[in-house]
């Protein structure tokens, strides 16, 4: 799951950051026009020919189709976008198909040694230039929310909506931003940029804490379906918001940061801001 994390940045997740990609978000979930998709796949001068055929000739794929109220386009979800990857034959899609067998390849390698995922992602993070000290704390926060998250299935969460509101719950109280709101803030608007990775130390900790806080709650309470465990999230964020504005009192600034995390490079050089971060 780490090196999942970390390898969509060289693999499918620069095809989702496309600018050309349009995409939309429907019941809390990224959708992605499928003309678009491959249109950037095969580099096809009648995408949307392409796609009609495909479609014909590949029921799986049509099957990842939905529809959305005033969308006249097909949109399909992420796990659509891989069933149309290993449906297009161009040189493009050869090198995500060559990336997915490499991915897999790796995630049967870690359900044998996990210690590999944590090697292979900090080593990801050192390559990026993130400092030792953020990569201690990114993988803390990692630990936390693989804790957090096996907590809710076992207390009964088992649909991604349900998994998503949990987590913009408790963003919400300790924050006062859901997790779109706090990408939004911190000028990210691809869909492969995750938030905690532009996070600063100080935020991932109290986001790690929250996360920690929460299991504490679930199980002191004995909390069991979608509703107590809502409960207890919103109640472990209200603890980190008396905590956060606890420490805003003490160091005089606000804890949420509109930066994103910079790593620094070579030479203690910090690299250009992205150009749509926020101001």
């Amino acid at each position: 799951m780490l090196t999942q994390m970390k390898s969509s940045r060289g693999g499918v997740g620069s095809l989702l950051s496309d600018p050309r990609l349009r995409q939309v978000v429907h019941n809390g979930q990224t959708l992605y026009t499928a003309v678009d998709i491959v249109g950037l796949l095969s580099d096809s001068q009648h995408p949307a020919e392409l796609w009609s055929d495909l479609k014909s000739h590949h029921p799986a794929v049509g099957e990842r189709v939905v529809t959305t109220a005033g969308n006249g386009e097909d949109l399909i979800d992420l796990e659509g976008i891989f069933r149309l990857i290993q449906s297009v034959d161009s040189p493009r899609a050869e090198r995500f198909k060559n990336w997915l067998a490499e991915t897999a390849r790796q995630q049967m390698e870690e359900a044998e040694d996990p210690e590999l995922a944590l090697v292979r992602t900090r080593r990801a993070y050192e390559q990026d230039g993130y400092s030792r000290q953020w990569i201690d704390q990114r993988m803390r926060s990692v630990s936390a929310r693989h804790e957090l998250t096996s907590e809710w299935f076992r207390r009964g969460t088992r649909q991604s909506a349900q998994f998503r509101a949990l987590t913009n719950q408790m963003m919400q109280s300790a924050f006062g931003m859901d997790v779109e709101a706090y990408r939004r803030y911190k000028g990210l608007f691809r869909t492969g940029q995750n938030l905690r990775d532009h996070m600063t130390d100080l935020e991932l900790a109290l986001m790690s804490l929250g996360e920690i806080t929460a299991v504490e709650l679930h199980r002191r309470r004995r909390s069991n379906g979608f509703d107590a465990l809502l409960l207890d999230s919103k109640d472990a964020g209200t603890i980190i918001s008396r905590t956060r504005h606890e420490i805003e009192g003490q160091t005089g600034g606000p804890v949420v940061s509109a930066s994103n995390h910079l790593p620094q490079r070579a030479g203690g050089t910090p690299p250009l801001p992205p150009k749509n971060l926020a101001a």
